[in-house]
């Protein structure tokens, strides 16, 4: 038991319970779960599926040790200690019905007079902010078509035409049929709607 008790004390053994949004599974959750299965076999690995609003919930109740979040520069959850592990711009997700999604040229301004699907504010406030900022900054107000609460989700309605979406690029290994993704630097910049 004395062995037992100083691996744990090590971080050889135990239970390690990490929240997750759903992104980072598309691409790099599965990685450093493989290494993390290598690096410490006797730890176990509880993996949580949660929107940051709910993994900060689970802070406070003691039910997760770790969470892997989205949030737009510079805007993490106050309170927390915290490690950036990846940066990764928005990028575009279209109907692949739509006209837009044909255009070899794709004006930023054209992108922001459609329908929007995006996440509820409390979900990841910050990134939402960014998101209206946008539509701001170019004389706009966004026109919420549906909110959504997963990535996943939202690209569905994306694929069923009802409207646009501003997603993380790692949502892109999300491959739905009667979607295009378009990397936000393609666009041309939105000039100000004059009203």
């Amino acid at each position: 038991l004395p062995q037992r008790a100083r691996a744990a004390a090590a971080g050889q053994v135990g239970r390690v319970r990490i929240g997750f949004v759903s992104t980072i599974g598309f691409e790099k959750l599965p990685d450093w779960v493989r290494e993390f299965r290598q690096l410490c076999p006797e730890v176990a690995l509880e993996l949580v599926e949660a929107t940051g609003d709910v993994q900060l919930e689970a802070f406070a109740r003691g039910e997760i040790d770790a969470g892997l979040m989205l949030h737009s520069p510079g805007a993490a959850p106050a309170g927390l200690a915290r490690l950036a592990v990846s940066e990764e711009p928005l990028t575009l997700a279209l109907p692949a019905r739509h006209a837009l999604a044909r255009a070899r040229k794709l004006a930023l301004a054209q992108v922001l007079d459609e329908p929007l699907v995006i996440f509820p504010r409390r979900i990841v406030p910050s990134l939402h902010d960014a998101i209206f900022a946008l539509y701001h900054a170019a004389g706009r107000v966004p026109k919420l078509a549906q909110e959504a609460i997963q990535m996943q989700t939202i690209v569905n309605l994306v694929s069923g035409g009802i409207g646009v979406a501003w997603v993380p690029e790692s949502v892109t290994q999300f491959r739905r049929a009667g979607v295009v993704y378009r990397a936000a630097d393609e666009l041309a910049p939105a000039g100000r709607r004059r009203g």
